[in-house]
């Protein structure tokens, strides 16, 4: 069972990235959206400090914490049943304690802001034209067709009911800018010399705080949380421990009905947080057979992977609070990347529940998985036949 929960900061978040600082003067960007480990970790953590013996039980011992908090959380070493599920912005809309979530544009949609040019145009998966050759290896290749050569708009965004639409395999009506939720602000830090304590000669930085706008936060999902999670509390935020506050909420996740997918026998896979594959930017249960066929097979059910629409990769990390040490960094698949899917056989129940448990194979990365990665979104595929 989910719950959802709407985390507002307090103040302005430091969301950093992979990216470490180098010499003197250097910026640091940060990460929007944030990625859900960061929710993982101040929830987790949460969760402990409410006794401070058991904290550091957890910190320092091998073996999972005692009672039901121990199930919940597990060790150091392996996640219990807690685990993040869903990880958007939101906006709290007219009716009080009802959230709008707001997902950034995914990669098959593009934003225009141009004369002649519509403002939100899909791609098309379509057969490579004769006699031309591309180093993918799928059968079809996502084309973007538009009247005029126009430049994209980027920071746009999806409110709940145009992601509805777009899962439906409709168009959204509208989008939203980054403007329209957060402002990017920059802040001036001193580094500190480890052994004064004191300023570093001249070593300033510079880095982005994310100053969300009053109505905005961040809708998180949870599960498998045993009841030991509170309805209302606060939490520490990425860097510099930044206080939010966060209370239980009402939220029902768009859903694609079954019969619409089984009726064509082709969908879509859309990935909501940073996909972790061995494959790199293959989802796990897809396997290359031969040249130019890719299948994914799960259990009752089976199909062609016939297009993908896959952003430059991402690389994640973290900061690992219960050694003191970073964790290690990998590339993973952005969130946003699209999958299409043909050939469909077999149970589309199933299909759906995989999906929504996380795009995982046999052998999962447990403390990736209970961070919330891998979270995706099953899609309807309005199959152009002309």
């Amino acid at each position: 069972m989910s719950t959802y929960h709407f985390v507002q900061p307090l103040d302005v978040l430091m969301i950093r990235g992979n990216k470490s600082f180098g010499g003197d003067g250097q910026h640091g960007e940060a990460v929007m959206p944030p990625w859900p480990s960061l929710f993982a970790g101040a929830f987790r953590s949460a969760l402990l400090g409410k006794d401070a013996g058991q904290l550091a039980s957890f910190a320092h011992a091998g073996d999972r914490l005692a009672g039901d908090l121990g199930a919940v959380l597990g060790s150091r070493d392996e996640p219990g049943s807690f685990a993040i599920n869903w990880l958007s912005l939101a906006i709290l809309g007219a009716e009080a304690g009802v959230p709008l979530a707001i997902v950034p544009l995914p990669a098959d949609l593009v934003a225009f802001d141009a004369p002649r040019v519509a403002p939100l145009v899909s791609l098309q998966p379509t057969s490579p034209p004769a006699g031309s050759m591309a180093s993918g290896g799928l059968p079809l290749v996502a084309h973007l067709r538009i009247a005029r050569q126009a430049k994209p708009q980027a920071g746009r965004w999806l409110d709940a009911a145009g992601l509805a639409a777009y899962l439906r395999g409709e168009l959204p009506a509208r989008t939203l800018s980054s403007a329209d939720l957060f402002k990017r602000e920059t802040r001036l830090g001193i580094a500190l010399d480890s052994g004064s304590r004191t300023a570093a000669d001249g070593a300033l930085y510079t880095s982005e705080a994310i100053a969300l706008d009053s109505s905005v936060g961040f809708l998180v999902g949870c599960e498998g949380d045993g009841g030991q999670l509170a309805k209302t509390g606060h939490l520490r935020l990425g860097g510099d421990g930044k206080g939010a506050r966060y209370r239980a909420i009402a939220f029902t996740a768009p859903v694609v009905p079954r019969h619409a997918i089984t009726a064509r026998r082709c969908f879509r896979i859309i990935l909501a947080t940073p996909g972790v594959f061995a494959g790199g930017w293959l989802p796990e249960r897809v396997t290359r057979c031969g040249a130019g066929d890719y299948r994914l097979e799960g259990e009752g059910f089976s199909a062609r992977l016939a297009c993908a629409a896959v952003p430059r990769f991402d690389t994640i990390s973290g900061w690992d609070l219960a050694r003191q040490q970073p964790k290690t960094a990998q590339r993973v698949a952005p969130a946003g990347s699209v999958y299409w899917f043909d050939d469909l056989a077999g149970d589309v129940g199933k299909l759906a529940e995989w999906v929504a448990s996380g795009l995982w194979g046999d052998n999962p990365d447990r403390q990736r998985r209970a961070e919330g990665f891998n979270r995706a979104w099953l899609g309807l595929w309005r199959r152009n036949t002309s």
